[in-house]
């Protein structure tokens, strides 16, 4: 069930992007009015599917402990969530919305990126620089398109650093450890 939501929200974002491309308007704003149920959906399922990882101790992400391993879907969730809301806030704006959703998307990518290195066999250290390349291609866009990078894809490498940062500092700490246990067990 959490994998088919997941998988709804980037069948979503292609719909979405094709009825703005078509000039139907009206279903993309439908469509975006039935996304904040999809987006509820993937943050009850990602919580319950990292609350599920908390109590296997077998869990590990990389050569992470169990507890740290957690902060992976955990800073995924949020910067999704960031992105998201900031999206709807500025729907207005079509050439911000559509960064941030794009943002919602590579945000939230991490978990299957990571399962795709591992069935390839690549090392785990090639995670982060696919999803760099996500945002050194739209940063290229943005150059092409606006003659300089928009705001919305700094903001979205800023939080994808900022998550990078805590995944490998915050989440060796007991800190970590207790805020764990307190939103998990």
């Amino acid at each position: 069930v959490h994998g088919l939501i997941f998988v709804g929200w980037f069948v979503l974002f292609f719909v979405q992007a094709s009825f703005v491309q078509r000039r139907h308007l009206q279903k993309h704003r439908l469509f975006g009015r039935l996304s904040v149920a999809l987006a509820i959906a993937m943050l009850v399922s990602g919580y319950f599917m990292i609350r599920a990882a908390y109590a296997l101790p077998e869990f590990r992400i990389g050569t992470n402990s169990h507890v740290a391993s957690l902060m992976f879907p955990v800073t995924d969730l949020i910067n999704f969530s960031i992105a998201y809301v900031l999206a709807l806030h500025h729907r207005a704006n079509g050439v911000a919305h559509k960064r941030l959703m794009l943002l919602a998307g590579i945000l939230i990518l991490d978990p299957a990126v990571a399962r795709l290195i591992q069935t390839i066999g690549a090392p785990f250290e090639f995670i982060p620089v696919l999803e760099l390349g996500l945002f050194a291609l739209l940063f290229g866009y943005d150059v092409f398109r606006l003659g300089r990078p928009h705001w919305a894809s700094w903001l979205g490498l800023v939080l994808f650093l900022i998550a990078m940062v805590a995944k490998l500092s915050i989440a060796q700490t007991p800190f970590w450890t207790d805020i764990a246990a307190l939103l998990f067990a």
